[in-house]
């Protein structure tokens, strides 16, 4: 006859009723549910919060890597608010001076303006008067001077003679070139004085002949000044 194997003392399990018997100590069965609910929970409730740390990580290392990243290539090295410019012709009397709210200074011997303000001054005494939005400054490769001053956004510029007569001319952008003493530009101009109003397409102005020249299409129209007060 085969005997059953014998067993110690402490491998010997048995069931008395709803309890369960473990090297004489008795488990209730609704606390060994309890304990082994509470360790699933707190099991998946740590693996929620390792699956969101490594989400965040992740997301961090990319910020910081974006914020780490190379920065943008500067290309300006001079920036100035509020300046006056004042240039001086070969005798001594003033050309011409240049304000400006904003101005910065590229790498490229090129300067943008914020509401340049230019008057040019003229040997007969008179002088223009030119104000826009924004300008840029194209200088001479070999030096600072100024080789070309582009302006553009509601371009106007005038001039009041000895007189008192004022002349505005409109445009939306107009090329002034220092060393030839002319502005030119191709936009449509408009040109107001006293009595009359013109426009035309295209527009050349030589400051040292007082001369102006429109191109195309000129359209004018002319206005009697009304003898009533």
């Amino acid at each position: 006859m085969t005997q059953p194997l014998p067993t110690s003392s402490k491998d010997t399990l048995a069931r008395v009723g709803d309890e369960i018997v473990h090297d004489d100590e008795v488990v209730d069965e609704a606390t060994r549910q309890l304990l082994t609910g509470w360790r699933l929970w707190a099991l998946l409730g740590l693996l929620v919060v390792a699956i969101y740390s490594g989400r965040y990580l992740l997301s961090s290392d990319s910020v910081t890597s974006e914020i780490a990243g190379p920065s943008a290539e500067i290309n300006y090295d001079a920036y100035s608010v509020g300046i006056t410019s004042v240039l001086y012709n070969s005798t001594g009397r003033i050309d011409y001076t240049l304000e400006a709210g904003e101005q910065t200074h590229y790498l490229n011997n090129t300067t943008v303006l914020n509401d340049p303000y230019v008057r040019l001054y003229q040997d007969s005494g008179e002088r223009w008067n030119i104000a826009a939005r924004s300008g840029r400054i194209h200088a001479a490769a070999d030096s600072d001077n100024i080789e070309r001053l582009d302006l553009s956004d509601a371009v106007e510029l005038f001039q009041i003679s000895a007189t008192g007569e004022r002349m505005t001319l409109s445009t939306g952008f107009i090329s002034l070139f220092p060393g030839t003493e002319t502005m030119d530009t191709d936009r449509e101009v408009t040109m107001t004085t006293n009595t009359q109003r013109q426009t035309a397409i295209g527009m050349h102005l030589d400051l040292r002949q007082d001369k102006l020249t429109f191109r195309s299409q000129v359209r004018g129209r002319y206005e009697v000044p009304s003898s009533q007060p």
